[in-house]
């Protein structure tokens, strides 16, 4: 083990709590599309009014929820994704 894992798990040890923060890469691997990607959510077509960055934002959930809900069950809901390592 090198030092720097060694110590890693000496702070994870000693800690109360952790903070991750990760990228959309590591859910990509899960099979979870990412945004902004050649072929992610907004780069792909759908049969909604609204263009998916519109659809996904607070103002539209504030003001379509219904939609906005509609839009969440169809496009963002996989349930083929199963957590990897880094989950």
């Amino acid at each position: 083990m090198t030092p720097e894992i060694q110590k890693l798990k000496e702070w994870i040890a000693e800690s109360d709590n952790i903070v991750f923060f990760g990228g959309a890469g590591v859910s990509t691997e899960s099979g979870l599309a990412d945004f902004r990607s050649r072929d992610g959510i907004y780069s792909r077509k759908y049969d909604f009014p609204y263009p998916p960055e519109k659809m996904l934002s607070h103002s539209f959930f504030m003001s379509n929820p219904d939609e906005f809900y509609d839009f969440h069950r169809k496009v963002m809901i996989n349930e083929n994704v199963r957590p990897n390592r880094a989950h």
